[in-house]
């Protein structure tokens, strides 16, 4: 996963747009309706990237601990939460084994980062990881593109981008439940545009295979919503929400 966040790290926030706000207002909107008080609680984000959500927990007043395997996007992420004035401990790390000899009252993965893990066992044992780090009741949510979203919206097609600084090509193949995207991007330095290739992986998850893993991890209980919205996941929804409590 770190090579395929090599260049991209330095065009991140241009070519994905996601609305962080609503992100972040369901995961005060859930703990609230829950009656827990998370101002000064720790967590951990998994796949941190460059660090939007990251920013997001702190406003929420979180002590955040957040890890990403991509030196390059952990660099971005960094100086984004510098210039904030945000206190954060970065981590070089792996998802699929977490080892961190400590425990968090939340853990979160934000924006596909589960997708990337295309093995069974490297789900699961994040899972089982994940569990671990956990206090007791504590809570883990993540979410993935969806199965619908990765075979019918993305699969097999073609995206493009033309602006002044920055254009790029992304072409998108499935075979089985893998979707290969093949990104080609020009990026503007001066007057030259350079060119950079990344290949990116991501698997199509049934969401009730992901339940089952994370039943089997430990988890107490596990409930799905449908884009970080007070609704349930459906068979059309295009990002699925997993809260499992511990």
């Amino acid at each position: 996963m770190n090579e395929q966040y090599t260049y991209i790290s330095q065009v991140y926030d241009k070519m994905i747009e996601m609305d962080y706000d609503k992100w972040k207002q369901f995961i005060e909107g859930y703990f609230k309706s829950n009656d827990e008080v998370i101002k000064g609680k720790k967590c951990l984000e998994l796949g941190c990237g460059t660090g939007n959500m990251t920013l997001c927990l702190k406003e929420i007043g979180l002590e955040v601990t957040a890890l990403d395997i991509s030196e390059e996007m952990l660099n971005v992420a960094e100086e984004k939460l510098r210039l904030k004035n945000y206190k954060v401990n970065f981590v070089n790390g792996d998802m699929v084994d977490i080892s961190l000899n400590k425990k968090f009252n939340y853990i979160f993965s934000f924006c596909d980062g589960y997708n990337y893990l295309t093995e069974d066992e490297d789900i699961s044992n994040s899972f089982l990881s994940v569990y671990e780090h956990l206090s007791d009741d504590g809570y883990f949510v993540f979410d993935i593109s969806s199965n619908y979203k990765l075979l019918n919206e993305i699969g097999n097609k073609s995206f493009t981008l033309n602006e002044d600084d920055l254009c790029y090509i992304w072409d998108n193949y499935v075979e089985d439940n893998i979707v290969e995207m093949y990104i080609t991007f020009f990026m503007r330095e001066g007057n030259i545009y350079k060119r950079f290739d990344e290949v990116h992986y991501q698997r199509a998850y049934d969401t009730n295979y992901i339940k089952k893993l994370l039943y089997e991890a430990g988890f107490k209980s596990v409930n799905t919503y449908n884009d970080y919205e007070n609704k349930p996941s459906d068979e059309k929804s295009l990002r699925v929400v997993f809260v499992a409590k511990k």
